[in-house]
């Protein structure tokens, strides 16, 4: 018989991968699903915001050339109660139909997202007195805005009904201090805010302001908006209610509503009314800083406080997280398109 040498038979091992994954601790693991969800959200919020303008506008041209067709589109236009009926309501209840359904589609609990805790009168009066004078200092602003962009051809009428001589007064209150007084709260203070405010404060405070200042769609208002928005954000979250932001939303559109009316029947002067909403705003001023006074006098702690929410992540990675977010930027870009063609149409 004839010998083999023996050849030891040579163990195979698995080559290891040339990209092993990291092995996470149970705190990183829980920061990234963390930040996944708050993404999603975000998506979330984007694509209903997306659908808010996609709505609006296939509405107003569907109804566009409806009227167009039968021969009513004229007649539309130079009669103001249906004009601003039109385009006042149909922005309302889109903002408020698609905002029920997103919270109805999230089955999200209604009274964390449109808290009405009661709040003391003596409180309300200073969280509207502090909204109210800011608001009036922004509109100042504005005004020396669209001035200033005046002397350069440019001319501003975004978010502005163009109205006759004469518009009619309950219409023209109806879908101009009305309904956006409680449906912009609805939708940007209630469900934008209500849905981020868990995850921190401070973040829900400047997405659902930015957001609001983002639909107005044209530059000039866009920082005013976002002031205004901020402020609004601010005192609905002190007082854990949304009573305070309708009311100084209501009465910031209500003066401007209530000063063209006036001049319009030519019951007063435009120099008139400018000194008289002047008057107001020195009174609302020196309201505005008794009020913050009591505020800090008394709430010392904690009033100029925000909560952060978790500390899962940090508040920048949170911040990053949602304006990065495929929706949310989406959004923003339409709203800074729509920004540019307003500014170019009023060259």
């Amino acid at each position: 018989m004839q010998n083999y040498p023996y050849y030891p038979q040579q163990q195979t091992h698995p080559q290891p991968p040339r990209y092993l994954p990291p092995v996470l601790s149970r705190e990183e693991y829980q920061s990234l699903r963390y930040q996944k969800g708050l993404r999603k959200t975000a998506n979330g919020l984007g694509i209903l915001m997306v659908c808010f303008i996609v709505l609006q506008i296939v509405i107003a041209l569907v109804s566009e050339f409806i009227l167009s067709e039968n021969g009513l589109m004229d007649d539309l236009m130079s009669f103001d109660v249906l004009y601003m009926l039109e385009s006042g309501m149909t922005s309302s209840i889109i903002f408020f139909i698609v905002g029920l359904i997103y919270c109805c589609f999230r089955k999200l609990r209604f009274s964390s997202l449109f808290p009405f805790q009661k709040t003391g009168a003596k409180m309300l009066y200073r969280l509207c007195a502090v909204g109210i004078a800011f608001s009036l200092m922004s509109n100042y602003v504005v005004d020396l805005l669209n001035n200033s962009l005046g002397l350069f051809g440019i001319e501003n009428s975004g978010g502005v009904f163009e109205t006759s001589d004469n518009p009619n007064i309950l219409m023209y209150f109806l879908t101009v201090a009305i309904l956006p007084a409680f449906v912009e709260e609805f939708a940007f203070r209630g469900v934008i805010m209500g849905v981020l405010r868990p995850y921190s404060e401070g973040l829900a405070i400047f997405v659902s302001s930015a957001a609001f200042a983002l639909m107005h769609g044209n530059f000039v208002q866009l920082p005013f908006t976002f002031c205004c928005g901020l402020v609004f954000a601010y005192i609905d979250i002190k007082a854990n209610s949304m009573l305070p932001s309708i009311i100084v939303h209501f009465l910031n559109n209500g003066l401007s509503v209530l000063s063209d009316i006036l001049t319009s029947y030519k019951v007063i002067s435009d120099t008139t009314a400018n000194l008289i909403y002047g008057a107001i705003f020195v009174v609302t001023g020196v309201l505005a800083f008794l009020a913050i006074r009591g505020i800090i006098k008394e709430k010392e702690s904690g009033w100029f406080n925000l909560k952060g929410g978790d500390d899962i992540i940090p508040f920048k990675r949170k911040m990053k997280t949602v304006c990065t977010s495929p929706a949310i930027i989406t959004f923003s870009v339409i709203m800074l398109v729509f920004c540019v063609v307003e500014m170019v149409s009023g060259l």
